[in-house]
């Protein structure tokens, strides 16, 4: 019955006219968008750029200087703090997070003893990392960049589906007529979620797919090992083409943390317009909460963490990879509570 239950809700969201044009829109925007980087890539092959020398390369001397730099400027950044109180908080640059990430990558390649070689290092998700020497887009930075942008879109189109699920149920009176069958509220509940969940998940998997196969058609290759991390440690030496397995994971994570909150204030509230609009303005909220100094307890920097992946300078003050894991299990397990209950105790009216 539940297997049932759960293709009918997918049967749901097949054949309307929105998956439609939101496919044509995506499917344009993608071809657009790789139409652009590669004609870019064709210019500068013109110029014939001659690539430069890859990565930094360190003495052993360079490397215990940088160790004691590092750890006075800790040392002054938090004497600053303690003087500049709360609003210290007030940024999303965090000075001592970074300058800790940067102690624990000098003594990562002096406890490697990785002197007189040329070395990288991941500086996180952004438009930065898609260019190799030259300034051309590689394969691995075009697919990054691609998953960036599919995350985005598909983001929208999932939030779109999500707050109806319920939603339109509620405000067409079909709900009543879904428990006249023999199924239990929690089934529902969850055949819902996870129709949305697969749907989201197999664009994705599309869009990451087409990513790939235009990524190593159309882009040059270059694989060098770089320095990651995760957290601000946990240092490894990695062949970059890793990036793409950790972009992967960590767009899809924001992408579906958003659709599901689209999801739960949808059918909390029984409106699908608010449902598309709570998200929408959680994010644009979350650009200005910053100037409270409360950000690190935001929904929207807690589920970002991409922010966490490489020396990424931009994280936000005070916050950590365990406090935005906590948080985000906190805001995310709280709506799916209160979105059981709503299900499964409220009256159907």
């Amino acid at each position: 019955m539940f297997n049932n239950l759960f293709l009918g809700e997918l049967k749901k969201s097949f054949g309307k006219v929105f998956h439609l044009v939101f496919g044509l829109f995506f499917i344009l925007v993608f071809a657009l968008l790789t139409f652009s980087i590669h004609e870019m890539n064709e210019q500068l092959n013109l110029l014939d750029i001659p690539p430069e020398e890859d990565g930094e390369t360190f003495t052993e001397e360079q490397v215990d200087l940088f160790i004691l730099i590092t750890e006075t400027q800790i040392e002054v950044l938090e004497k600053q703090k303690k003087e500049t109180g709360f609003s210290w908080y007030q940024s999303n640059y965090d000075q001592i997070y970074l300058a800790k990430a940067s102690l624990k990558y000098y003594n990562y390649i002096k406890d490697n003893e990785m002197y007189g070689i040329p070395i990288d290092y991941y500086a996180g998700m952004d438009l930065s990392g898609i260019f190799m020497s030259g300034g051309k887009v590689t394969a691995d930075g075009y697919i990054v960049q691609m998953l960036a942008i599919i995350s985005s879109i598909l983001m929208i189109y999932g939030i779109v589906i999500a707050s109806g699920s319920f939603s339109k149920e509620y405000r067409e009176g079909t709900i009543k007529i879904l428990f006249l069958r023999p199924i239990t509220r929690t089934k529902l509940l969850i055949s819902k979620a996870l129709s949305v969940l697969t749907l989201s998940s197999i664009a994705y998997v599309i869009g990451f797919i087409l990513s790939v196969i235009l990524g190593y058609s159309l882009f040059p290759t270059e694989y060098k090992d770089i320095i990651f991390s995760f957290g601000g440690g946990a240092f490894n030496l990695i062949r970059s083409d890793f990036q793409i397995f950790i972009a992967f994971f960590v767009y899809y994570i924001e992408m579906m943390s958003m659709i599901f909150i689209g999801f739960f204030m949808g059918t909390l509230l029984r409106n699908r317009i608010w449902g598309i609009v709570i998200p929408m303005l959680l994010s644009g909220i979350g650009q200005f909460i910053i100037y409270t100094g409360l950000a690190r307890f935001f929904i929207t920097d807690a589920l970002n963490f991409s922010q966490y992946v490489g020396l990424h300078p931009v994280v936000t003050a005070g916050s950590n990879i365990f406090l935005s894991l906590g948080i985000y299990l906190f805001y995310m397990g709280g709506m799916a509570i209160l979105t059981y209950f709503s299900v499964t105790k409220r009256d159907l009216a």
